[in-house]
């Protein structure tokens, strides 16, 4: 979530490509890669604002 917030906060990313990106990081690390960590992230209602 940390990596989540300074990309949407820090880098201006919108909410979606944000969490996509923070997905990708995830998976390209070893200790991460298991969906357990990353896959339970995902928008609900209107997150488009």
């Amino acid at each position: 979530m940390q990596e989540f917030y300074q990309q949407m906060l820090q880098q201006g990313k919108s909410l979606n490509v944000a969490l996509h990106d923070t997905q990708l990081k995830m998976w390209q690390q070893d200790e991460w890669r298991n969906p357990y960590f990353w896959s339970a992230f995902n928008f609900q209602g209107e997150w488009q604002i």
